[in-house]
């Protein structure tokens, strides 16, 4: 069977049919508004297993894509601020990029969020509760001719950076989670890695230190489209859609909705991260 790509571990667990290896764990919460999904990969024989590496992987599913109200909000921002807390405890001086072409909407994400981010490092003072934070988007490499490998590797180095936040937008191989699930994982990630166009990965190995990821899928195989229209069948049709067979993705129209309140969701759960535990309101006025 042809492996439709995604980005979401949570994915990978369900492609697996089998039950969990030694080393992998998956916990799961219901919220009043959202579905948390943690899943631990504690060895090399788990991540082998899913073809993934070691690392900590959250899942935030929720029902709705861009209609979502200030209680969805605020408990879905506190949930993914609160394993971002943990997750960057203890780090001083964190560069954060936004990964992506911001003149393609679905792959907008990381601009938008960049631009709704707290940049600390300019105040001086500084409050002592806000961590040191230096954000800018990195278009990718035909747009720059710059890899963002190569950006992230050289701000590291001049910014003495003890951390690394990556936000992209991802690959979903499940129509129901496309722009409706945000993942948070500790293990970096390979830009364009969910669309097969790999470029170099942006990992704790390349850069040095430790290298964060989070994203939310913005588009979808369209053989997916197929699976869910013919079911355990679809391999048949997919001569139907030659010559594109294995690069045809789907995006939803409301994507620049969509793609707003994702990029929203994010930078308000690292700003709430990285700064105290702001309220909303108190990033809203430093924001504006």
């Amino acid at each position: 069977m042809q492996k439709i790509p995604s980005d979401l571990m949570i994915e990978q667990l369900e492609m697996a049919k089998m039950k969990l290896p030694q080393g992998v764990r998956n916990e799961v919460r219901e919220l009043k508004y959202c579905t948390v999904s943690e899943v631990f990969v504690e060895n090399e024989k788990g991540a082998a297993y899913l073809g993934r590496e070691r690392g900590r992987y959250v899942t935030v599913e929720t029902e709705k894509s861009y209609e979502i109200g200030e209680p969805a909000f605020e408990e879905i921002a506190d949930g993914l601020a609160t394993c971002l807390r943990e997750m960057l405890k203890g780090f001083q001086r964190v560069l954060i990029l936004g990964i992506g072409n911001p003149n393609i909407t679905p792959d907008s994400l990381g601009a938008k969020a960049v631009e709704r981010l707290m940049v600390t490092r300019p105040l001086d003072p500084r409050p002592e509760s806000f961590t040191q934070v230096s954000a800018m988007a990195a278009p990718v490499f035909g747009v720059s001719g710059v890899e963002s490998a190569e950006l992230a590797e050289g701000l590291v180095k001049v910014l003495k950076a003890d951390a690394v936040i990556l936000i992209d937008s991802m690959a979903t191989g499940r129509l129901e989670r496309l722009c409706k699930t945000i993942q948070l994982a500790d293990v970096g990630l390979t830009p364009g890695g969910g669309v097969d166009n790999a470029r170099k990965e942006i990992t704790r190995r390349t850069l040095g230190v430790p290298v964060f990821s989070i994203g939310m899928p913005t588009v979808v195989d369209c053989r997916v489209l197929l699976l869910h229209a013919v079911g355990e069948d679809w391999e048949k049709y997919g001569e139907n859609l030659h010559p594109y067979e294995e690069s045809l993705i789907a995006t939803p129209r409301q994507m620049e909705l969509a793609t707003d309140m994702g990029a929203k969701l994010i930078a308000f759960a690292i700003n709430k991260a990285l700064h105290g535990n702001l309220s909303t309101e108190e990033i809203l006025r430093y924001l504006y």
